[in-house]
């Protein structure tokens, strides 16, 4: 039987677990594809039978790191397509040649380029931001739910 302070020590760990690519990018290892939703989910699935608290902290982490996911991938197809469009205007709709409809274009999609790359930046730092939150409610015993948070567990 576990006691309390090992259930909230396995609760946090499904929060900070998806964490683990920070230090491992820091190292030259932080290429593994979807370790922020692999590392929780093997906590979770090995301690959810012996705790609701790790149960309920397991799944809203999982929930919320293929919320992430989600939202980085859209944010990353954005970023794509505004790439494809800001080359379509500057090389091939002729802004390089003083066309002027192409070079507004081309200005306004160089806008959006640095916005979607702000948006990025901005959903990883939300990310750490609100993991360090849940781990920290996790530490105190009690629920967390996460912002923003798609519920499919």
């Amino acid at each position: 039987m576990m006691d309390a302070e090992q259930e909230k020590n396995w609760a946090i760990a499904c929060h900070v677990a998806s964490l683990a690519w920070i230090p491992l990018s820091l190292i030259g290892i932080g290429a593994i594809p979807f370790l922020n939703i692999l590392a929780p989910a093997g906590i979770w699935y090995l301690k959810k039978d012996e705790s609701k608290l790790i149960d309920e902290h397991g799944k809203e982490s999982l929930n919320f790191q293929i919320s992430m996911s989600i939202y980085g991938a859209v944010a990353g197809i954005v970023l794509a397509l505004i790439v494809a469009v800001l080359v379509f205007f500057m090389f091939i709709a002729g802004a390089t040649d003083g066309n002027f409809f192409a070079v507004i274009i081309s200005l306004a999609t160089g806008i959006g380029l640095f916005a979607a790359i702000i948006a990025l930046v901005a959903i990883a730092v939300f990310q750490v931001v609100v993991v360090v939150n849940a781990a920290m409610k996790a530490k105190e015993g009690q629920m967390y739910r996460y912002p923003f948070n798609l519920r499919l567990l």
